[in-house]
């Protein structure tokens, strides 16, 4: 075989993914995790009510990082560890979102709770934010869309444990919209034994070669 054979034969178009679209929802950690996103013909199906939109993001999507710890082991005579031991690791999700005057995203924000404020007849809201915000922990669920059709696929991630890092900083000038840009650590939640959820799915996952094994 000549070398584009075997480039031929390791390399397709199709396997550059993107995320050209992107859904974010919030729920208390009181609401069910997220366990299938889709149905037998790989349609997606309605999230729990519990889950309210992030709505608008901007350009910049969604960002998930961390850091990892390591510990090594050196050797006489070795020029490189001998040994590497993950001793700890974090997860953060990022993203700036838009719908800054809704009561779900402003009491995620300032760490508070906004269920009994009102909007007066005049259309008015006034509430009072806390000295000190609450930790307040919620499941959240990134879901992306690449291709169309039959060859629609979905990447999410489910975070079933967040929380903020810090309160969003505020800027209001005419040139650029108000956003809250919000960024969540991911801790281990309790009962699922983990930070992070993943999936694969949709119309496309059922009929492309991905490199898993199918159940049954």
């Amino acid at each position: 075989m000549s070398f584009a054979d075997i480039k031929k034969a390791a390399d397709a178009t199709s396997k550059a993914r993107k995320a050209l679209e992107g859904v974010a929802f919030l729920a208390p950690e009181s609401a069910p995790v997220i366990t299938t996103l889709t149905d037998a013909e790989g349609e997606l199906q309605a999230l729990p009510p519990e889950y309210f939109p992030v709505g608008y993001v901007s350009t910049d999507g969604y960002t998930w990082g961390g850091d990892t710890d390591t510990e090594e082991v050196e050797a006489l005579g070795y020029a490189s560890p001998v040994r590497n031991d993950i001793t700890k690791t974090t997860r953060e999700v990022s993203f700036s979102a838009y719908n800054v005057y809704h009561a779900n995203l402003l009491a995620v924000a300032y760490g508070m709770d906004l269920s009994e404020a009102k909007k007066a007849v005049s259309g008015e809201i006034t509430f009072d934010r806390p000295a000190l915000p609450d930790k307040i922990f919620y499941r959240l669920i990134v879901i992306a869309k690449d291709g169309s059709g039959a060859n629609e696929i979905y990447r999410a991630k489910h975070n079933p444990r967040v929380s903020i890092v810090e309160i969003p900083e505020e800027t209001w000038n005419a040139s650029d919209a108000k956003a809250f840009e919000f960024k969540f650590a991911a801790e281990v939640d309790p009962l699922l034994g983990t930070a992070e959820r993943e999936f694969i799915a949709g119309p496309g996952a059922k009929t492309q070669e991905l490199g898993f094994k199918p159940a049954g």
